[in-house]
């Protein structure tokens, strides 16, 4: 599954905008649409950033372990 989809995937879960999903992550909105748009994929640290906010906040475990595999 391609960070887009996740991306939309944990929104969708939570039920969150991007600009929300961006002030969680305290990454600008901008970020977080590049991301979803394709136009430019996360850090290693993003993710890692990422994947602690999604066990946190109670992600579905096949997110979860897409995102450990990335």
């Amino acid at each position: 599954m391609p960070i887009e989809e996740i991306l939309r995937s944990i929104r969708k879960e939570l039920n969150i905008s991007q600009e929300q999903l961006a002030r969680e992550l305290n990454i600008s909105y901008t970020t977080i649409n590049r991301w979803e748009n394709s136009r430019r994929t996360p850090s290693r640290l993003a993710k890692m950033r990422l994947l602690e906010f999604c066990v946190a906040h109670g992600i579905s475990k096949e997110i979860i372990n897409t995102l450990e595999c990335l």
